[in-house]
């Protein structure tokens, strides 16, 4: 717990960026605290994911909150545990991240051939193929934190 407060000061988080930040960096703490295979993944255990709406205008300190909590995950040595995706290759850039696409091993398909699917009708898919499942588990197999930037957008 010191290490939290110690990131809480010296980023001088205000009451509601401390407690966004609290509550994401306690569960990160609890998930870190049970055990692990050899290889590094958790056990299966029955705790509930955390899922927090973090939301304000800009300048109220979400990304200062990101940040606070990725520094303790760098502090326990599980920054790599720690996925960032955005719906928009600009709003993945700005937060060092990939879009949820990209992520999430997603590819978008047509039946058409219009660039404009709300003009020409066109129907959409999306296609998982059988390999990216298989680099999809081995790639998301030990994340513990994501954070989706822009949510609105989805």
């Amino acid at each position: 717990m010191a290490v939290l407060q110690s990131v809480a000061e010296r980023n001088s988080l205000n009451d509601m960026q401390l407690l966004a930040f609290g509550l994401i960096a306690n569960k990160f703490l609890d998930i870190y605290s049970r055990e692990e295979n050899s290889d590094g993944s958790l056990i299966s255990h029955q705790s509930k994911p955390l899922r927090l709406f973090l939301c304000g205008p800009g300048g109220t300190g979400k990304t200062h909150v990101i940040h606070s909590v990725q520094e303790v995950m760098r502090f326990y040595g599980c920054e790599h545990q720690l996925r960032f995706l955005a719906p928009t290759g600009n709003a993945a850039a700005l937060i060092d991240g990939m879009t949820c696409h990209k992520g999430l091993g997603l590819k978008i398909t047509s039946t058409g051939s219009s660039l404009n699917a709300v003009d020409s009708g066109d129907n959409y898919g999306v296609l998982v193929s059988i390999h990216n499942r298989t680099v999809l588990r081995d790639e998301w197999r030990n994340v513990r934190v994501l954070f989706i930037d822009e949510v609105s957008l989805l």
